[in-house]
């Protein structure tokens, strides 16, 4: 790992969607994946697939990087 703990560039992530709860009730979340830290380690989790794509957008750019 890097000094600040944090993976270099590239970074890649994933948008996985999953049921919660009842299936008959279709209860999605978003959650945002990555195998940069450790294989499957879970970033964030969201209510619409678009927030999780714009949450997935902004650990991959490296322009945001601190």
């Amino acid at each position: 790992m890097r000094e600040n703990d944090r993976p270099g560039y590239p970074r890649t992530a994933r948008v996985v969607a999953v049921d919660r709860g009842d299936p008959s009730l279709h209860m999605h979340r978003f959650e945002v994946r990555t195998d940069d830290i450790e294989p499957n380690t879970l970033l964030s989790e969201h209510p619409t697939e678009q927030e999780a794509l714009d949450a997935k957008h902004r650990y991959e750019d490296p322009t945001l990087e601190d």
